[in-house]
């Protein structure tokens, strides 16, 4: 088994507790705070207005301190929440989570979880230093995988068209999947939905023609940032959107594989005849990308690749990336333009040295 001491599978301190496991005074509250309450009320109901993916994300951040604590300090279990938090027991854990070689964004993360669930199962008690600690960590952080955008969306919108110009040569299913992976590319360089709203997309729904024009609609219970989002198709992409509800979308529903569902209005859909899940959409953008760039680019990349492009390209209309990717400020577009401003000015450092060594050359 592959993965060091610690791999996946080795270390069972790397358990997200689920929250029918906690002691029983951590789960009563945490149900309590998800239950719909009166506004006469002055206690509960305090994670009614996050999405259920937010509160699923700190239950299990949660649930891992408490495992944590379960291997470390197994007594503690029994004490109040707010005595469980201590700065000790918040660096044993930090120290402890470094250990088994978590990065230092997955500590962040931990931390944050940590202090949202402490404000809900403790209010009345302060945790300022859980965020000292975070600050600390922060000023070293180092990304595990700093991303690097060598591929340009030009790029992958050629390779989005030959794949789609090659299924002629094919026939049945695989000219389906052709066709298919290469308008996934197509749409996701040109639109570059987080890979949720994108493998949702669904027809009548959030794709929708009006007025002979395609658009992509998401509701704020959709997004991200719980704001409207619309986007009008380029009318360039229109005939290849056509062609494959038209030809290739029809031969997938046709399929019947192992693991059928019924695709209903989806737009994406598999080789076996089913909507197409987050994971094959991941799978089948590595695939194609590695295979043509021998860099495996994720769905999330193309939203770094469209910010990289503009900034390089178009500078002056970077602001426009931010509401382009959902962005509600500009802080995290920006960044992007400070990375080609960067390399720009690299660029031109290197073109004086050579001019200076031609001149002492000469």
């Amino acid at each position: 088994m592959s993965g060091g001491r610690y791999g996946h599978g080795k270390c069972p301190e790397r358990q997200c507790l689920p929250v029918v496991l906690w002691p029983e005074q951590d789960r009563l509250l945490w149900e309590a705070a998800c239950a719909p309450t009166s506004i006469l009320e002055d206690s509960g109901g305090e994670l009614t207005h996050l999405a259920p993916i937010s509160r699923r994300k700190t239950a299990k951040g949660w649930g891992r301190f408490i495992t944590h604590l379960r291997f470390n300090d197994p007594a503690s279990l029994t004490e109040p929440v707010a005595a469980r938090i201590t700065l000790k027991q918040v660096r044993g854990y930090v120290r402890r989570l470094e250990e088994i070689g978590n990065s230092t964004s997955t500590v962040l993360c931990r931390l944050q979880e940590l202090i949202d669930a402490a404000r809900i199962l403790a209010p009345d008690e302060a945790f300022g230093f859980i965020n000292r600690i975070s600050s600390h960590i922060r000023a070293r952080h180092r990304p595990a995988r700093p991303k690097t955008n060598r591929v340009m969306a030009d790029e992958v919108a050629t390779l989005a068209f030959d794949l789609m110009e090659a299924a002629d040569a094919m026939s049945g299913t695989e000219r389906a999947v052709q066709y298919r992976d290469g308008f996934i590319l197509l749409l996701l360089v040109h639109l570059p939905l987080r890979r949720k709203n994108f493998t949702a997309l669904t027809l009548g729904e959030s794709l929708v023609s009006r007025q002979n024009q395609w658009f992509v609609t998401l509701t704020p219970a959709q997004t991200k940032t719980h704001v409207h989002f619309e986007a009008a198709l380029h009318p360039n992409l229109v005939p290849w959107l056509e062609t494959y509800l038209a030809e290739h979308r029809p031969v997938l529903m046709t399929r019947v594989g192992r693991w059928k569902v019924d695709p209903g209005e989806r737009l994406w859909i598999s080789s076996h005849g089913s909507p197409m899940t987050e994971i094959a959409i991941y799978d089948r953008i590595s695939r194609q990308t590695t295979s043509a760039f021998a860099e495996n680019i994720s769905p999330h990349r193309f939203r770094d690749i469209a910010a990289s492009t503009i900034a390089s390209h178009a500078p002056e209309y970077i602001h426009a990336a931010a509401p382009l990717l959902g962005h509600t400020t500009l802080r995290t577009t920006e960044k992007y333009y400070r990375q080609a401003r960067a390399q720009e000015g690299q660029k031109r450092y290197v073109s004086t040295l050579e001019q200076i060594r031609r001149k002492a050359n000469g």
